[in-house]
């Protein structure tokens, strides 16, 4: 007849079947529902203004209708006043790479294809041009005249040497514009098709941009051009990176960067009423995009915009920012919290049966399960016993489960190995699922299961650690009270029991563990072994080598046990003396291997760039592995000199 659970176990379980039910509910409303969007376009903001008086939005819409864009928080729709390109004016910089090491027909394609962006129309209101060989060139400074510009391009041909400024030039390119009608929309158009070999700063770069309201269209031909750091001011201001396999591809590109300008919009709406972060639904034509509104700042680019809720969320969202489904969460975490506790206090508090409790001092004894109830164990589910079984075997078979069991029987934890490794690996998991459902992140999750992993092990390690050091302070007064009662005639066996009962654990449990053995049956000196290996501790294992010596040979055991506790103590003595001579070496070794960390991350606080130079291929890796190794030797030479053997 299977073995009923206790009415706390059937509690936590019905809780578990909670949380898998919930989880399925989610599961199956989880797939992400697409907003009703126009299919021909999309709405994209660039920049949220909020600072000193109304919100400014600008934004892009190519491929809607030109209306006013509705927005709405939370707690309604607000009061808009849209204005597209007939009436928002728009000041464009073009930047074109003109650095030897392409082809001449490159940087021609590439003047003929930004002729889409001379003034007029809807167009930019005006333009200018920079090269950027050998450094920042205005060729053409801000101008309303098409034909100006146009000549400026015609202009340009291929330089004979030098490498190309593109940072510096669009920096420069953003000054220029910053100069410009304070009222206007700004933007950066770029061609690059050679490697960056100029001086200035990519934080400088982007600060420049963000000071004067530019966002950056870049337009990226073949694989030589500085891509990723592209990448990163479009992040921080706004726009687009196009890549193109070949110069061919160049008036296609231009030509899109055109019409999508000349689809730009400014939206103004009063400040909302509150504080704090809150997230702004615009829609325009059946297309619909969040972003994240902090009152009091300005915000510019896809990472400072990213709403606090997607704008297009899946039902698994909207249900889980529901209250109730808040106060389920709530619930089931509970549920599972009294899992953990349950599990744990039954491997803890479980009774084993006496059959079980002797076979542990008898290798050759068969453990025989008596008739009627079951041995009460952890895991009384059937499916539970079978996975605990099999993760036994698989660790039997690796050698882990020995292992385990050693460390445990040192930490003095109760625990089953089999049981104790299938749980650790089901909490990890986990602890993996939910910093996944957190985070969304499968790298976090990842650090999750492996700090899962790894957790038992540190704890185990250091209780283990904690009670072989807490034994080792207590040897010397245990060999003095056994001295004592051997001088009072008891034997030695009653010493060791008279003296188990007087002393506090970890010395009088494993005394007392000894009495018990050697009341059924094992040699005295056997089950002091069995201690010292338990401990690892080598002065215990010296008493017990000098306790067999003396019932070999004979002698006065009291006199040789006090002995060796005044050499404990002498040695206990010399191992502070060193701790504290040594000291000063040791807090200099910490502060020296605390401080490439510590510096390394102030300077990245002051300035990013000259810390992530180390991250880019080629010498920084180089130098990078080079600290990193040097790092090491240091800790290794500073572990030896401040490292003395007692």
């Amino acid at each position: 007849m299977m073995h009923r659970l206790p009415l706390l176990g059937r509690a936590v379980l019905t809780f578990a079947a909670a949380a898998v039910l919930f989880g399925a509910a989610i599961v199956s409303f989880g797939s992400p529902s697409a907003s009703a969007g126009n299919d021909d376009g999309f709405l994209r903001v660039d920049s949220l203004r909020g600072a000193g008086g109304p919100v400014v939005i600008d934004g892009y819409a190519p491929g809607l209708n030109r209306e006013p864009v509705s927005v709405s928080t939370g707690s309604g729709p607000l009061v808009a006043d849209t204005r597209w390109a007939d009436r928002l004016p728009l000041e464009v910089a073009l930047v074109v790479d003109d650095a030897a090491g392409q082809r001449n027909g490159t940087v021609q394609l590439a003047a003929d294809a930004l002729l889409a962006l001379i003034p007029g129309g809807d167009g930019p209101a005006r333009t200018a041009v920079l090269t950027t060989s050998g450094g920042p060139d205005v060729v053409a400074p801000l101008t309303g005249s098409g034909a100006e510009i146009s000549d400026a391009l015609a202009g340009i041909t291929l330089a004979k040497s030098g490498g190309s400024d593109l940072l510096g030039t669009i920096e420069a390119a953003a000054d220029l514009l910053g100069s410009g009608d304070p009222a206007a929309r700004r933007a950066v158009v770029v061609v690059a098709a050679t490697p960056e070999r100029g001086t200035s700063g990519l934080g400088r770069t982007e600060r420049s941009l963000v000071s004067s309201q530019a966002s950056v269209e870049a337009l990226v031909v073949g694989t030589g051009a500085p891509a990723a750091q592209l990448a990163r001011l479009v992040e921080a201001t706004g726009g687009d990176v196009t890549p193109l396999s070949s110069d061919e591809q160049l008036n296609e590109g231009a030509e899109a960067v055109a019409d999508r300008l000349s689809t730009r919009f400014r939206t103004e709406v009063a400040s909302p009423p509150g504080s704090g972060v809150r997230s702004l639904e615009l829609a325009l034509d059946g297309s619909t995009t969040s972003v994240t509104l902090a009152p009091g700042t300005d915000r510019r680019g896809p990472a400072a915009l990213q709403p606090p809720v997607a704008a297009e969320q899946s039902q698994a969202s909207r249900v889980l920012e529901h209250p109730l489904a808040v106060a389920l969460a709530a619930l089931v975490g509970a549920g599972a919290l009294a899992v953990v506790l349950w599990i744990v206090v039954s491997m803890v508090l479980g009774r084993r049966q006496l059959s079980d409790r002797l076979g542990a001092y008898d290798e050759q004894a068969v453990l025989v399960m008596p008739e009627g109830p079951p041995v009460t164990e952890v895991a009384t589910v059937p499916f539970l016993q079978r996975a605990v079984a099999i993760t036994g075997d698989l660790a039997e078979r690796q050698g882990l489960l020995e292992r385990l069991e050693r460390d445990l029987e040192r930490a003095n934890l109760p625990l089953r190995a089999a049981e104790a490794l299938f749980f650790g690996v089901v909490a990890a998991l986990i602890a993996g699922a939910f910093a996944l459902v957190l985070t969304g992140s499968p790298l976090v999750a990842v650090a999750a299961v492996l700090i899962g992993v790894m957790l038992p092990k540190v704890i185990i390690n250091i209780r283990v650690r904690r009670r072989i050091k807490a034994f080792e302070g207590q040897l010397p007064d245990m060999l003095d009270l056994l001295a004592g009662t051997l001088r009072a005639g008891y034997s030695i066996a009653q010493g060791i029991d008279a003296v188990s009962k007087e002393i506090p654990d970890p010395m009088g449990r494993e005394l007392q563990r000894v009495v018990n053995e050697h009341r059924l049956g094992r040699s005295l000196e056997e089950s002091l072994d069995g201690v010292a290996e338990r401990t690892g501790s080598d002065d215990f294992a010296w008493a017990v080598m000098a306790i067999r010596i003396q019932r070999e040979v004979g002698g006065n055991l009291a006199e040789l046990l006090l002995t060796v506790s005044s050499t404990m103590n002498q040695r206990e003595r010399l191992r502070r003396d060193v701790a504290s001579l040594t000291a000063e070496g040791r807090m200099s070794a910490m502060v020296l291997g605390l401080m490439p960390f510590i510096l390394g991350a102030v300077m990245y606080v002051i300035n990013p760039e000259y810390v992530l130079a180390l991250l880019t291929p080629g010498i920084g890796y180089f130098m990078l592995g080079a600290a990193v190794v040097s790092m090491i030797i240091g800790f290794i030479w500073m572990k030896k000199l401040i490292t003395v053997e007692v």
